[in-house]
This record gives C-alpha cells, sequence and structure tokens, in this order.
C-alpha cells in the first residue's frame, strides 16, 4: 500500500504547487498589463502636448508670417548671392516643414495618441497630401527661373521617392528629378550630399530648413547645449546664407534634451520634458 499513499502524496504536492504558480502567473500578468496600460497612457499624454503646437502650426496667421518673411529673406539673400559668386549656383532645402506641411500627420498622431513610426510616415507620405509651406513654392520657382538650381534634400526614405516626387509636382515645386531629389539611402546625416551638390559643379548660396542639421554635420547627434553654441557660433549667417523655418511640432532639439532620447520609455520622455522646464518660482 506503500505506493499509491505515495502517487497520492506526489499528487497532492503537483496540486499545491500548481495553486500556487496559478496565482503567481496571475498577478505577473497582471503586472504586464498595468505596465503596458501606464505606457499607452503616457503616450497618449506625449502626443497629446503637441495639440497646442499643432493648433498653432495650422491655424496662426504668425506661422504664415513667419514662413513668408523666411522666403522673402531668401529670395533677397539669392539675388544678393549673384554678385559674390561666379558660375552655377545652388539653394540647398528640407522638405518636411520646410517646403512641404505634414501637420496633418501631426494632428492624427495628436488625435489618436500614437507615437512617431516609419509605417505610418510612410503612409502618409504615400498618401501624397502634404500641402506647400507658404511662399515655398513661389521661392523655387523664382530661384529655378533666376539662374539657380533647387535641390531638395530630405531624410524621407527612398523608397518613398516616386511619391515624395508626385507630391512636390502636384503642388507646382519646379526641377524635382532624380538629379535634384535627394532622399536617404543610409545615413540621416545630410553632410555627404551637401557635399555631392558641390562636387557636381555648383556653389551653395543657401541652405533652408527648419531643423539645424539642414546646414550640415556640425549639429549632428549633438545635445541643446552644442546646438545652441552652433547657433551663437554662426549668428551672422541666419538670414543671409541659414534660413530657418519655424517648427514647434517635433526635431532634433526634443532628442538633444537628453541622451538616448528616443530609446526610453513614454513616461522616461515625459519626465525628461518636465526636467527642462525652466519655470518661474512663483515668488
Amino acid at each position: 500500500m506503500k505506493k499509491p499513499i505515495l502517487q497520492g502524496i506526489g499528487a497532492a504536492i503537483i496540486l499545491a504547487l500548481a495553486g500556487c504558480a496559478a496565482p503567481q502567473q496571475g498577478a505577473q500578468q497582471q503586472s504586464t498589463q498595468s505596465q503596458q496600460s501606464m505606457q499607452q497612457q503616457a503616450q497618449q499624454q506625449l502626443a497629446g502636448q503637441s495639440v497646442l503646437a499643432v493648433n498653432w502650426f495650422q491655424q496662426s496667421g504668425e506661422y504664415q508670417a513667419l514662413a513668408w518673411q523666411a522666403f522673402n529673406s531668401a529670395r533677397l539673400a539669392f539675388d544678393a548671392s549673384a554678385h559674390k559668386v561666379k558660375g552655377r549656383r545652388a539653394v540647398i532645402v528640407d522638405l518636411d516643414e520646410t517646403m512641404l506641411d505634414n501637420s496633418a500627420y501631426s494632428a492624427w498622431q495628436a488625435k489618436h495618441g500614437q507615437p512617431f513610426s516609419d509605417k505610418t510616415w510612410s503612409a502618409w507620405t504615400q498618401a501624397k497630401q502634404a500641402v506647400a509651406v507658404p511662399g515655398a513654392v513661389q521661392f523655387a520657382r523664382y530661384v529655378n527661373s533666376h539662374g539657380g538650381t533647387m535641390f531638395y534634400i530630405s531624410n524621407r526614405d527612398a523608397k518613398d521617392s516616386a511619391a515624395t516626387k508626385a507630391n512636390l509636382e502636384a503642388l507646382g515645386f519646379p526641377g524635382v528629378n532624380e538629379k535634384t531629389l535627394l532622399l536617404k539611402t543610409d545615413s540621416s546625416n545630410k553632410q555627404a550630399r551637401f557635399d555631392s551638390v558641390k562636387a557636381s559643379g555648383y556653389h551653395v548660396v543657401l541652405y533652408i530648413g527648419d531643423n539645424l542639421n539642414d546646414f550640415g554635420a556640425a549639429t549632428y547627434h549633438k545635445d541643446n547645449a552644442a546646438r545652441r553654441q552652433f547657433v551663437s557660433d554662426n549668428h551672422a549667417r541666419f538670414g543671409t546664407e541659414l534660413i530657418v523655418l519655424p517648427n514647434p511640432l517635433y526635431g532634433d532639439w526634443e532628442s538633444g534634451m537628453a541622451p538616448g532620447y528616443f530609446k526610453l520609455t513614454p513616461e522616461q520622455k515625459l519626465q525628461v520634458r518636465e526636467n527642462n522646464l525652466r519655470a518661474w518660482s512663483g515668488q
């Protein structure tokens, strides 16, 4: 009779262990679900923080005025370059939030609490629904009809080249072809593409963008202290060689707030944003 007794004892132990494991597994599952819920809430909060910026970008006359101001200054600078440069003149421009307004994508993110992703961004690009930034088409046409060549250098993925070209042409941008539309193939550092324009015999007289990285490698993957120092060191060039468009929606200034920013959890990103506020003491 010993064997059945032992078997009974073994079965009881197994049942006891299973009974202990079930609550543990349930607790772990609840913990995972709780963490996921907290991350989703944090992501929604991150996206929600951009609502007012999107409102300003889409609704304010001030944004439109700043865009026109940038391109009016760019035209004056381009005209002045004719007296300084002999040979073929090039103007290098970024696309997104410089020549193309993608704020509808940012509005979609805000409404649905969604982070940026390559998949959804590519879907937006393929939809070809970006509109022109105020003054952008007029400036591009002016350059190409007054002895210059526009080069559209963007970190859109090269696989979206055809859709980007179609979108630009539908809006009336001139001279968009395989030589002037240079999208990202390997690196988001644009310096090599800038250098290729110069190597082909052009004098670059103007850089236009919404991100300091649109002016070269000097600020690439640098923190905001280094980015501000670049501005200080080059302040005399802004408005004459470097033209900046306003973009409060996104940019490398965001990742410049903390090392490895884009690898942080939504909760950590919220904390970084909070920590980078310079607030009045209230006294």
